[in-house]
């Protein structure tokens, strides 16, 4: 059942976020994350982040705005490469501090705390609305509130 759950979960909000274009990993990851363990719940939101990617580009791709393709891709690429060599050099870090909870050992992990950290952060930004007029600047792909 589990299984079942996580493909419906998955399949779902890669079809609500196609047409918005984000908010996969921030409501894909949480899931996840209730069924594995923080590391590979991660790293499974980007395989499916890979194959939504794909899947778009296959269907949209030519459609695709060349520019901004590559001011936002290159970037975004760079980054994946850095915050998975980041989750791989925090995810043998020791626990920051355990508790119990009847007989189950809960433990605060470096990685744990991060991802919790960002999804606060994630969530506090979509409630604000100073964000909402957050705009690009087409020539230099700057942020400027308006």
């Amino acid at each position: 059942m589990e299984y079942v759950i996580i493909c419906l979960v998955a399949f779902l909000t890669a079809i609500l976020t196609f047409f918005s274009g984000f908010g996969l990993g921030t409501i894909l990851m949480p899931v996840f994350a209730l069924f594995f363990p923080i590391e590979l719940a991660i790293a499974l939101t980007g395989v499916v982040h890979f194959f939504n990617n794909v899947f778009k580009l296959i269907l949209v791709g030519n459609k695709a705005n060349k520019s901004v393709l590559l001011r936002f891709g290159i970037p975004a690429i760079i980054a994946a490469f850095i915050g998975a060599w980041v989750l791989l050099n925090i995810t043998d870090l020791q626990s920051i501090y355990s508790y119990n909870i009847g007989e189950r050992l809960f433990e605060i992990t470096p990685v744990k705390l991060i991802i919790a950290i960002l999804l606060i952060i994630f969530s506090v930004i979509e409630l604000l609305p100073f964000f909402d007029k957050l705009q690009f600047i087409k020539n230099n792909c700057l942020l400027v509130a308006f």
